[in-house]
């Protein structure tokens, strides 16, 4: 039998019968367009949650009502992700919205925001590059150089959990500071550590293979990385050892 072009397929919704047969795939044609769009949020997971923002907007106001919505999602990278698109309009009702939303996204006068928004679209590279940038700023050190204890100690400790968190939450647990704070331990990490032991890390979490140092560039900027493997740490240089351990205390402060 053939196709007929106005019937319904099995994965369309169907609205004015009341009956919902299927949930639709993000590229499937919806009956009722938005009201379908919005089922479909309501019922996938978090990486076709992002998928459905994007397409969200071609439905004018609509759509954009979704993208706020998503502001609530349970899922800090379908949160940040909503927070990426709606932070490009100019809309007075949509800065209204960013205004009483931002100070739940990130502490004090801290601006993660950027660095959410590219973690939850998983540019890792330019997430990494963010991160070191703050964490530069924060210290009072410009970017492109390390971090030194002096430098750590100023860091505040809100800042160090937050990027933490939005680590953690995008990569579903297997980037971040605390992963890297549990690793550090493992390999005998402590306020006595020495460059040994700084040496492990760097074994385990592949900042170092076969006693080779790896170039910047030829980190692995994906979810195929080593646990721990992201943000690459802007600290370095004499003392490095006990830089790292007074960073991972900013975790539990």
């Amino acid at each position: 039998m053939t196709d007929t072009p106005n019937q319904p397929r099995e994965y369309d919704v169907v609205l004015g019968g009341g009956q919902i047969l299927a949930l639709p795939p993000v590229d499937g044609a919806v009956l009722g367009g938005i009201a379908g769009l919005k089922h479909r949020f309501s019922r996938c997971n978090a990486e076709e949650k992002i998928e459905t923002l994007a397409k969200a907007l071609t439905y004018g106001e609509a759509g954009l009502d979704l993208v706020i919505q998503a502001l609530g999602d349970y899922s800090e990278q379908v949160r940040w992700q909503a927070y990426a698109i709606l932070r490009e309009k100019a809309e007075p009702r949509i800065q209204k919205v960013l205004k009483a939303y931002l100070p739940a996204i990130y502490p004090g006068e801290i601006d993660c925001s950027r660095l959410g928004g590219l973690l939850a679209v998983g540019n890792w590279q330019a997430a990494d590059q963010e991160t070191a940038a703050l964490m530069l700023k924060a210290g009072g050190r410009e970017n492109g150089t390390c971090l030194k204890l002096q430098d750590i100690e100023r860091l505040p400790g809100k800042l160090i959990q937050k990027i933490d968190r939005l680590w953690d939450g995008c990569s579903k647990g297997k980037f971040g500071l605390q992963v890297q704070a549990s690793i550090w331990q493992s390999v005998g990490g402590n306020a006595k550590a020495d460059y040994s032991t700084w040496y492990r890390f760097c074994d385990r979490v592949e900042w170092r293979v076969k006693n080779c140092w790896i170039e910047y560039n030829r980190l692995q900027f994906n979810l195929n990385a080593p646990s721990g493997h992201l943000p690459f740490l802007p600290v370095g240089g004499f003392g490095v050892d006990v830089c790292l351990e007074s960073l991972f205390q900013k975790l539990k402060n």
